[in-house]
């Protein structure tokens, strides 16, 4: 007959056992904890899962002196309807991005993310702002106009005007793109738990 092992001595053994995702755990943190531009990206990503816009999902945050100061993803303005319940469909469904814009139903998230400054009496002047997608013309005139020091994104987004890449290099703001390949193993570890 064996004797059972006290607890202590199980725990030991537990504690002493390989842990799998531990390694793998372990593994991850060797590649690092994201930059401050990946986190603020990460953050812009995690706000575009609030988007209500029915056809594609952004969000931004503005980061001024390494904090958070406002987020901002695409939807209808707060207190409104929700795309869905609009008498009609809105155009940017199946319509082409970039195009008629002040016809569409929700507002930017570059534009809610500055109202969102505005509304808390926070500057953004020097800020920088993350973007998953790159800022449609009418978003670059008004982080031209709020001080917006660098735009970073992810994603593309056409230039139906022809004008955005000029404003900025006429205001000095640059723009960096970031690869998805830096952003990925992140939320790759954090979908691991």
């Amino acid at each position: 007959m064996t004797s059972r092992p006290s607890r202590p001595a199980a725990r030991r053994a537990r504690r002493a056992a390989p842990n799998p995702d531990a390694v793998e755990s372990h593994a991850i943190k060797e590649q690092g904890r994201p930059d401050k531009g990946s986190y603020a990206m990460i953050l812009a990503f995690a706000a575009a899962l609030r988007s209500t816009c029915l056809s594609r999902k952004v969000g931004c945050v503005i980061v001024r002196d390494s904090q958070v100061i406002a987020t901002g993803y695409n939807g209808t303005p707060k207190g409104t309807w929700h795309p869905e319940e609009f008498p009609r469909p809105c155009p940017c469904v199946g319509g082409v991005s970039g195009a008629d814009l002040s016809l569409k139903y929700c507002a930017h998230a570059e534009a809610n993310a500055l109202a969102q400054s505005a509304y808390r009496g926070s500057s953004t002047a020097g800020a920088d702002i993350f973007c998953t997608n790159f800022p449609c013309i009418e978003c670059v005139k008004l982080l031209i106009s709020a001080g917006i020091r660098a735009i970073y994104y992810v994603h593309g987004y056409p230039d139906v005007s022809g004008l955005r890449d000029r404003y900025l290099s006429q205001a000095g703001i640059p723009s960096h793109a970031i690869a998805w390949s830096r952003i990925q193993p992140h939320l790759s570890a954090l979908a691991k738990g």
